[in-house]
């Protein structure tokens, strides 16, 4: 029986061991996803990983060609917090509707000329202490309700932030 003990006592210790550390490691990985998908609204700075963005203004077009409508968004970027330089890429930020679907911006520089905008342009950077701001512009049909526009830090170690739209048309 003492054997039986002196065995049974090291497998309880290491089985608590292993659920202590599974329990751990499942709250880390559930904070983590709610600080990667976070929620903002229009016209507040908001910190995503290194970046500190903020949407200033959204203006839907009325203006309709071929089936579609413009969404104008103006955005800015700040380094307030990275020693390196940060990327700023219109392809960080989608487009999302009520039913799901995403656009992407428009990268045709004389759409952004004939409207009078700062193009915020396909790759560009920020250096520390600097800030960088202009417009994108998304293509979306008449019938779709914008629900929301979507940063994105990168690819790997991806956060991201949800920025929630009036769901007007």
């Amino acid at each position: 029986m003492r054997k039986s003990l002196l065995f049974l006592f090291p497998v309880l210790l290491f089985g608590m061991v292993l659920v202590s550390c599974n329990t751990k490691s499942n709250q880390t990985s559930q904070s983590s996803q709610s600080a990667q998908n976070s929620i903002a609204n229009i016209k507040e700075w908001v910190q995503v990983g290194d970046y500190d963005i903020f949407v200033h203004q959204i203006i839907q077009e009325q203006d309709i060609a071929d089936g579609k409508r413009f969404v104008n968004i103006e955005v800015e970027y700040a380094n307030n917090r990275s020693v390196k330089q940060l990327s700023c890429r219109s392809n960080q930020w989608n487009l999302y509707d009520s039913q799901g679907y995403s656009y992407e911006a428009e990268s045709s520089s004389n759409l952004y000329e004939n409207k009078g905008l700062q193009y915020l342009g396909n790759d560009r950077f920020v250096n520390q202490n600097m800030q960088l701001r202009g417009w994108l512009i998304f293509k979306v049909p008449e019938s779709a309700t914008i629900k929301r526009i979507q940063f994105i830090t990168a690819f790997i170690g991806t956060k991201t932030v949800d920025i929630i739209i009036d769901g007007s048309k």
